[in-house]
């Protein structure tokens, strides 16, 4: 999703990098972890998201909903899994 910054309306937002912490916490880390990734702007910092339009607002809420289920569903799917593994 491009968005000019809501304070100079000059330069795209971008999604800052993830941590650390969260690559190195496989798949599910990097789903929670960026999902909470916050937008910088390269001349006035970061953004917070109350900052942004209500159209981008809810886009971004709406794409972080999903990585979060994406993430507790790839958790499922582990633990049955292993589940069904240690039936066998």
């Amino acid at each position: 999703m491009e968005q000019l910054c809501p304070r100079c309306h000059e330069q795209q937002v971008a999604k800052s990098s993830t941590s650390n912490a969260g690559r190195h916490a496989g798949l599910i880390g990097l789903l929670i972890a960026n999902s909470a990734a916050s937008y910088n702007c390269p001349a006035c910092g970061k953004i917070p998201l109350a900052e942004f339009p209500e159209e981008f607002q809810s886009g971004v809420k709406r794409k972080r909903t999903l990585s979060i289920l994406g993430a507790a569903g790839v958790f499922a799917l582990i633990i049955v899994l292993l589940f069904v593994r240690e039936m066998m």
